[in-house]
Order: C-alpha cells, then sequence, then structure tokens
C-alpha cells in the first residue's frame, strides 16, 4: 500500500500491545501517523488493562476495548468483536500486536488493508507484511513500532518521546488524595516501582531501593511512595519495611489512571525495567531505571529526564524471567549508584 491509497482512509484501527511499556512506547508511531494525515480517524484496539495509557490522547478519536475475559470470551466472544469491528468499515489496521490473533480478527472482519510484522506466521493474513529486524541487531523498541510508520512512506524522525496526557482534573484528584494521606502540598515525593511484572530477575533488590529512599529522605527531605499492582504486594512490603520513615504503599491500591496521576505529581521516580517506567518518564517526571536481565539500549525509558544504571556484566542481558546464577547484574548495582545516577540528572539543588 503506498501512501496515496492511505490518504483516502477515513478510519484506522490500531491494535495496541498488550503490555503498559509497550502500549506507552508505540505512542509515538500513533502521533506520526496522525500528522501524516490530519484527517485520518484512529481507533485503538486495547486490553482492558493497557486502553487507559490511550485515555485523553489528542491523536485517537476512540478506544475499544478488547475484554477476552468477558464481552469477547470464547469463540463467541471472539465473533461478537469481529461483528464490533467490521460495523465500523475500518479502512486499514495497523497491528502494533505480534500476535496471529491479531491478523485473523482483522481479517475477518473484513478490514481491506492490514499492515504489521511479518511475525508468528501470519505473513499471508497480511496485506503489507513488514520483515522485522534482527531482533539481536535492531534499535529501540520505539523504533520498532515507528517501523510501521514508515512502511506506510511517513517520515518518523520527529521526536520519539512518548508523551501521556494526564488531565488537570485526575492531577487536583490527587493532589486530593495526598493531602488526605498526610503529605503537605508541594513537598518533594520520590516514587518508586519495586516490582516487574516479567520476573524477579528483572528486580533491582528490595532493600536497596529501602536504602535509597531512606538517603533521600534524610538529605532532602523526600517521602516515598510505593507503586506497583497486586502482584507487587509482596515486593512493596519488603521495601517499606526498610524504610526508616514512614511512606505511602499504593501497590494494588490505585487504577492505572489515578497511579498516572499521582506519579504526575513526584519529583523523582525510582524504578526496575517496568511499565510504571515508561509511564514515569512519558509523563516528564525526573526517572531512573535499574536494569540487569534486559538491555536499556532496547528497552529503556525514553525523555530528556530519563537514566538507566545498567552494568552490562557478561551474561547479561539473559532476558530471562528468574536469574539461573548469582543475579550479579543486580547486585552489582548499588545504592551508591543509583544515587550518583540521581544527581546527574536532577542535580543536588533540585533535591
Amino acid at each position: 500500500m503506498v501512501k496515496k491509497r492511505l490518504g483516502e482512509i477515513r478510519d484506522a484501527l490500531i491494535r495496541a500491545p498488550n503490555w503498559i511499556g509497550d502500549a506507552v512506547l508505540c505512542l509515538p508511531a500513533i502521533d506520526t501517523l496522525k500528522k501524516g494525515f490530519p484527517n485520518l480517524k484512529i481507533s485503538v484496539l486495547a486490553k482492558p488493562w493497557v486502553a487507559p495509557i490511550f485515555l485523553n490522547n489528542p491523536y485517537v478519536s476512540d478506544i475499544i476495548e478488547y475484554d477476552a475475559t468477558k464481552r469477547h470470551r470464547g469463540m463467541s466472544g471472539k465473533w461478537r468483536l469481529i461483528n464490533e469491528l467490521r460495523k465500523r468499515s475500518f479502512g486499514i489496521a495497523i497491528l502494533f500486536q505480534n500476535a496471529f490473533e491479531a491478523a485473523l480478527i482483522t481479517l475477518l472482519a473484513g478490514i481491506p488493508e492490514r499492515l504489521g510484522y511479518a511475525t508468528d506466521g501470519r505473513g499471508p493474513l497480511l496485506t503489507k507484511a513488514v520483515k522485522p529486524g534482527d531482533k539481536n541487531a535492531r534499535s529501540h523498541q520505539v523504533d520498532y513500532y515507528l517501523g510501521l510508520v514508515r512502511a506506510l512512506g511517513l517520515d518518523s524522525n520527529s521526536d520519539r518521546c512518548p508523551i501521556l496526557y494526564v488531565m488537570g482534573s485526575e492531577k487536583r484528584r490527587a493532589e486530593t488524595f495526598l493531602q488526605g494521606g498526610g503529605i503537605a502540598k508541594g513537598r518533594p515525593i520520590v516514587g518508586i516501582a519495586p516490582g516487574s511484572a516479567y520476573g524477579p530477575a528483572k528486580q533491582w533488590p528490595a532493600e536497596r531501593f529501602s536504602q535509597v529512599a531512606n538517603r533521600l529522605f534524610d538529605d532532602y527531605g523526600m517521602y516515598a511512595i510505593l507503586f506497583g499492582g497486586k502482584e507487587d504486594k509482596e515486593v512493596c512490603a519488603l521495601v517499606e519495611k526498610g524504610m526508616e520513615t514512614d511512606c505511602m504503599n499504593l501497590s494494588g491500591a490505585t487504577t492505572l489512571r489515578e497511579a498516572m496521576a499521582i506519579i504526575s505529581r513526584c519529583n523523582l521516580f525510582i524504578t526496575n525495567d517496568s511499565g510504571l517506567m515508561h509511564v514515569s518518564a512519558a509523563i516528564g517526571v525526573f526517572t531512573i531505571a535499574i536494569f540487569g536481565s534486559t538491555n536499556p539500549n532496547l528497552t529503556g525509558p525514553i525523555g530528556k529526564r530519563c537514566i538507566f544504571v545498567y552494568k552490562g556484566v557478561e551474561c547479561s542481558p539473559c532476558y530471562k524471567r528468574k536469574c539461573p546464577t548469582d543475579f550479579k547484574c543486580m547486585y552489582e548495582v548499588t545504592a551508591d549508584d543509583v544515587m550518583d545516577g540521581i544527581s546527574k540528572i536532577i542535580g543536588v539543588k533540585a533535591l
């Protein structure tokens, strides 16, 4: 499909990735698509847990939730989704999700143009199948999604930084909530996300998060807020246990949009390689990320206020969920390393 053909299409469907971090990283591609075709109406098909990423985005006209546990469960649910999409008469589907199912659903929905990477054996189902680059040689994941935009003939050399849009009303509710928890307006806050949905191999030791939080409190009076999902309650409890002062533990206690609003109030965010790492960076908060089993050059935070700490030991990146050896990649990162990184991106005076 050529650029001229896309200019004739009025409605486009984006199949969003299923991970929060990947959903954030596909935003620059959506921005580039809309800027290239201002009259194109863009709808996003997303699983419920990532759909909030696209709320309030000026380039997204509609969000369609793909709820495979309820409304779209089983074969009857899949056909319900297919019929819903068919009624929308989309001219093109751009599949950021790499699954075979994504291509099959859009084919059965009668969407005439279907663009995506030729992965998972789905190439024959696509009208334009883009060959992915060598996984070990390709650039950052944000460029991976921009690669599909390039395949449409659009210039993707603009700003690569994802942007999340938190409404003023959301920020005001977050401020009211924090003040109700005893955090005075204007008090410096450090957000901490010690979990990682992928597995423990990506998690810096909980006691070291505690060490950094204690030092930030002692030196700069920063109050710590712990973030994470229900699955992160255990590690957040360990961080809280190691702290020498009070903190606010919000693991499993907020929606994604509520977490985004509270993160926007933070002066600093310390995190593992996780979805909230990308959320913080895309909101524009000073973000320092600790990497071990994964490659920060491929999935690190994107933005002018971001930095990562990575030792690059001989067995890293291994991309394993659990470390099979000595967890050297994470143990070699000290609290001093993280404090040095904080000083680099913020500076002592700003703290």
